[in-house]
């Protein structure tokens, strides 16, 4: 009779650990599902972006003096907002592209962005129309001609222009 009750209660607990155990395998995969989800791939093509143009290898594109000198110089960001570059184009995205420059007194700013020839397209500022975007925002310092620097933001947009 008792060995009955034994392998009874064996067959209890195995149950309740197996049960354990898909509850807890269940629980994460849900978890690393939602994580993933967190970073869309607007945001891992936002933080793509922003890691070029921190960079001083990324020519012409990167904006930072060099690797030991972080400072944004501002002569290259003016020519990146001249309007002669495609930021999409240039940074060789599928999405929509808008990025601000601008310094913490909002004395110096520029915009970069996507612009599209087709008529009707999503040009500029038009990323607000969006119904998909992601924003980053980066702080860093800038570094002007005559020398000084001031503290200042870069904002990334990226958008899905044909969300509409």
């Amino acid at each position: 009779m008792k060995g009955q009750y034994f392998s009874f209660d064996a067959i209890v607990g195995a149950s309740i650990f197996i049960l354990t155990l898909v509850a807890i395998f269940s629980y994460w995969y849900g978890v690393s599902n939602s994580i993933e989800q967190q970073q869309s791939t607007l945001a891992k093509e936002a933080i793509r972006i922003a890691d070029i143009l921190y960079s001083p290898t990324e020519v012409p594109y990167g904006t930072t003096v060099n690797w030991s000198d972080r400072h944004i110089v501002w002569d290259k960001v003016g020519g990146l907002c001249s309007g002669d570059t495609n930021a999409q184009d240039a940074l060789g995205s599928e999405y929509g592209v808008a990025i601000y420059f601008t310094d913490k007194e909002g004395d110096n700013e520029c915009w970069w962005y996507s612009s599209n020839p087709d008529e009707g397209a999503v040009e500029g500022e038009d990323y607000i129309y969006s119904n998909e975007i992601y924003r980053v925002r980066r702080v860093g310092s800038y570094l002007f001609d005559d020398g000084t620097t001031e503290l200042g933001y870069v904002d990334i947009y990226v958008y899905n222009p044909y969300s509409n």
